[in-house]
């Protein structure tokens, strides 16, 4: 066991204390000798009454120190557990009050030691149980911790190590522009969730959460990054649309022919027998909607596995008067009118935002009862986001379809006796085109005033 350091700094303050009272005292002394008075008793009491005030005064001075330790204490003590502070009422001594808050500050630390110990063991046993990839780095993206999940997966180098402090782009080049994105979030507070980033090397692909860390004081301490192999459900994927995209092949070539085979049936009308024409008609429009439902079946496969959007500026008035034109061949019998007020530029990817005003202009024709339908397409802007409301003089929607339109294959009859023909894939198209976006789209309606849709795309 070593000794004990020796307080050089308080023996020298005290051997001072005391070479500078011998000093008083003599001096004091030798001055009432040099008094004439007669009475010795006199100068004798006034020494020791001068003497003993000396003392006090500077006994009172030198333990100013060990006053702010006793209130040091007691700051302590008034945030102790009442069953710890009991060792401490009760003390009358100073020494051993010190000496008994001591041993209780000893203790109190190991036992945090002993917790902060335990929880290191859990947060790794935790951390090694998630079955992605975790990493844990500073604001100056040195690498605090990770799982073997994602050692197995990028750390290749088996000279990087946690306590060699590695920089995070040891680990990810500049090319991924990862490195980049932990320090925005690091530092900056954003959030990332990346879907689907290629990583070359693993010819892999990852699905990656990169969300700050904050203490308790509500600061950023750290960027955790969170890497999801995402290969298995990309390929699934990829399988599940070119199943789509083959089955909608292989059905549209006998689709086609049955309906060229009804079309020339159609064309010689005065050769099949009246009571067969109604059937005629059937069969080419059946005919027509299920190449409808493959199409949109097909569209919607391809756009929920889309995972790069082409965002860029485009003119939508343009977009709207291109729209206008394609739909007026197929509605020769209908009148509409399109209204476009407001900004012109929008931003996004033009194709996949093309079909959502396309699908959304037809349901506003299709779902008329007037001899002119009226639509009124309205974009403005907010701090954050692009508003686009279509509104139209349709027929309206209830409640309860109100609730219901976005599903798949559900389909707005209303009260028209006349069959509405369509896939009921259109609208839910439309969602998860402004989903992919990232924004919202709602709808307000009132039954037979009209409908209108109101996009919020972000910029």
């Amino acid at each position: 066991m070593s000794k004990p350091p020796f307080p050089w700094h308080h023996y020298i303050k005290t051997v001072r204390t005391e070479v500078f009272f011998i000093i008083i005292s003599s001096s004091l002394t030798m001055g009432l000798f040099f008094i004439k008075s007669d009475s010795i008793s006199f100068y004798f009491l006034t020494l020791i009454g001068l003497l003993i005030l000396l003392a006090f005064l500077m006994g009172y001075f030198s333990i100013t120190p060990f006053r702010h330790l006793l209130l040091k204490i007691e700051e302590i003590q008034v945030q102790l557990p009442h069953d710890r502070k009991l060792d401490l009422i009760y003390q009358k001594d100073e020494w051993v009050l010190l000496e008994e808050m001591l041993k209780l500050t000893e203790t109190y630390i190991n036992e945090q030691k002993q917790s902060l110990k335990d929880q290191a063991i859990k947060s790794d046993a935790i951390i090694e149980f998630i079955p992605d990839g975790i990493i844990i780095v500073d604001k100056f993206l040195n690498i605090l911790q990770y799982n073997n999940h994602f050692k197995n997966s990028f750390i290749k180098d088996s000279s990087i190590k946690i306590v060699d402090n590695a920089k995070l782009w040891k680990v990810f080049n500049e090319d991924t522009g990862l490195a980049e994105k932990f320090t925005k979030v690091a530092k900056g507070g954003e959030t990332y969730n990346i879907r689907s980033f290629f990583f070359q090397n693993q010819n892999e692909y990852y699905n990656i959460s990169i969300t700050p860390i904050y203490d308790s004081n509500n600061q950023i301490t750290a960027a955790l990054g969170i890497f999801h192999n995402s290969t298995q459900d990309k390929l699934s994927d990829q399988m599940r649309v070119d199943f789509v995209a083959n089955v909608s092949h292989e059905i549209r070539t006998p689709l086609t022919s049955i309906k060229g085979y009804s079309q020339l049936l159609e064309a010689q009308k005065e050769k099949v027998p009246s009571e067969l024409h109604p059937i005629l008609q059937k069969i080419n429009s059946n005919t027509e909607r299920l190449k409808d439902l493959f199409n949109n079946l097909l569209k919607l496969s391809q756009i929920e596995t889309q995972y790069q959007l082409d965002k860029k500026e485009f003119n939508l008035r343009e977009v709207i008067s291109k729209i206008q034109g394609q739909i007026k061949g197929k509605y020769l019998s209908h009148k509409f009118l399109i209204d476009y007020i407001g900004e012109e530029i929008l931003y996004g990817d033009q194709k996949l935002l093309e079909q959502v005003f396309i699908n959304l202009i037809d349901n506003s024709i299709k779902y008329s009862n007037k001899d002119e339908t009226r639509i009124q397409i309205v974009h403005t802007k907010s701090l954050d986001y692009h508003i686009i409301g279509i509104k139209d003089n349709g027929i309206g929607l209830n409640h309860d379809e109100m609730k219901r339109i976005f599903e798949r294959f559900y389909r707005v009859q209303g009260k028209s006796t006349k069959p509405i023909e369509g896939s009921g894939l259109g609208l839910s198209i439309v969602k998860h085109i402004i989903n992919r976006h990232g924004g919202e789209i709602e709808v307000k309606s009132e039954e037979n005033v009209g409908s209108e849709f109101i996009i919020h795309l972000p910029f």
